[in-house]
């Protein structure tokens, strides 16, 4: 029987304890689906829910995580057989994620990839510059505008900024210490906020002349979230796209006060499969952003396989400045043929 190497979580925790090395049997590919030889795996936080049990309808165990990823098809079903051959980008459906040498996936999630863009680069770009750009669009912004990103120096705190600049929005950004709130001024923030030994809320409206900011994009939740409602100007927005420091509550009496909305994104749940046209044009727009230079994805560091576990460890403790990138080496265990 074939099979593949990929990283399986067999039981719920946290991914450097639960994330582990194992071979599995090949899905079929059928009519309008690909298979890919994996090349470049974006991690992020859901990736960390995931494994932890956390993440809205998590597949039960055993199931292996990876939901963007660039790659090689080597194998096309009925109706797509143009495309084999081809780099593509693409978002996997669980419970069969990307964090292996192989992976099957619809061909409707795929983007063929231009050779301008390399593996690594394109694996960081689908759920943060996707989640940044429904974002800022979600946000109903103007180049006049002014916003607030939260976990600025973070993948898709960085990717904000980097879209909204170029945008022509004026970005102010939190970060925790000196080292983040530089990764934010780097990639284009007009003013970055310590927000470990600042009154951020103060800061902002000092930076907006009083009224606070049109948008708050928040990929952190929990305390964070009351600090975002002060920040805001007169019908601002927050934007949750995230609950990195965990939930909270809001009283719907707190937004009638303020006058202001709070709009839920998660992109990965349903964008991919709900607007899968819309989804693709952003990606070609994303291509082109790059290579005009008005994007470039800050990659933290590029790890092997084995080291996915503990990257995400990582990752959810916030030891890292946006992306972590798994390079799959393919060298060994791709279609490995067993008696």
């Amino acid at each position: 029987m074939t099979r593949y190497r990929a990283a399986v979580v067999e039981q719920f925790g946290e991914p450097g304890s639960v994330l582990h090395l194992a071979e599995r049997d090949r899905p079929e590919v059928g009519p309008g689906q690909l298979r890919l030889r994996c090349e470049a795996v974006g991690l992020n936080f859901l990736d960390v829910m995931m494994c932890r049990g956390d993440y809205p309808a998590v597949p039960a165990p055993p199931f292996v995580p990876g939901v963007e990823v660039s790659g090689v098809v080597i194998e096309a079903g009925a109706g797509v057989e143009h495309l084999l051959g081809s780099a593509v980008l693409a978002c996997p459906a669980l419970p069969n994620g990307a964090l292996g040498d192989e992976v099957v996936i619809d061909a409707s999630l795929a983007v063929v990839r231009p050779a301008s863009v390399d593996a690594v680069t394109a694996a960081a770009l689908p759920v943060t510059y996707q989640t940044s750009w429904f974002a800022l669009e979600r946000a109903r912004l103007e180049a006049s505008d002014t916003i607030l990103v939260n976990a600025g120096a973070g993948g898709v705190g960085t990717a904000t900024i980097q879209l909204a600049r170029a945008r022509g929005i004026r970005v102010l950004a939190t970060a925790g210490g000196p080292e983040k709130t530089a990764v934010c001024l780097e990639h284009g923030a007009d003013l970055a906020i310590d927000y470990r030994d600042a009154d951020v809320a103060a800061l902002v409206r000092e930076a907006t002349g009083g009224r606070g900011v049109s948008a708050v994009i928040d990929p952190v939740g929990g305390a964070m979230t009351e600090v975002s409602l002060d920040s805001l100007g007169f019908e601002g927005r927050l934007v949750a796209v995230g609950t990195a420091a965990g939930s909270s509550l809001i009283d719907p009496a707190t937004l009638m006060a303020r006058n202001v909305d709070v709009v839920g994104l998660s992109w990965g749940s349903r964008y991919p499969w709900e607007r899968p046209e819309q989804v693709a044009g952003v990606y070609r727009a994303l291509f082109g952003l790059l290579e005009a230079g008005l994007v470039a994805p800050l990659i933290d560091r590029v790890v092997g396989l084995e080291e996915a576990g503990g990257a995400l460890d990582d990752l959810a403790a916030r030891r890292t400045r946006g992306k972590i990138v798994v390079a799959i080496d393919a060298a060994e265990g791709v279609g490995v043929d067993h008696d």
